[in-house]
């Protein structure tokens, strides 16, 4: 049950950051195509919380690939912050 609830937990604080993000398509501020890569990431992670009530292990392998995806997004943010300081 831990697994679920942490993935499930993860995949909505992510997706309504990325949503936050995509939505600012409104004011004419173009797409990242790392967003989307990172958006289906955290889709990922929601599939792989409702995997995981049956399926543990192959949903640890699906939410290594959603973490994986969306990572892709932030992990160049924080390098970036690393250089400057």
């Amino acid at each position: 049950m831990l697994p679920f609830v942490l993935y499930f937990i993860a995949a909505l604080v992510i997706g309504f950051h990325l949503y936050e993000l995509l939505s600012l398509v409104a004011y004419s501020i173009p797409i990242n195509p790392l967003e989307l890569v990172a958006f289906f990431g955290s889709f990922g992670l929601l599939i792989a919380a409702y995997i995981s009530l049956f399926r543990p292990r192959t949903a640890a392998k699906v939410a290594l690939i959603a973490a994986l995806a969306i990572w892709s997004f932030y992990a160049p943010g924080i390098v970036n912050l690393m250089r400057a300081k």
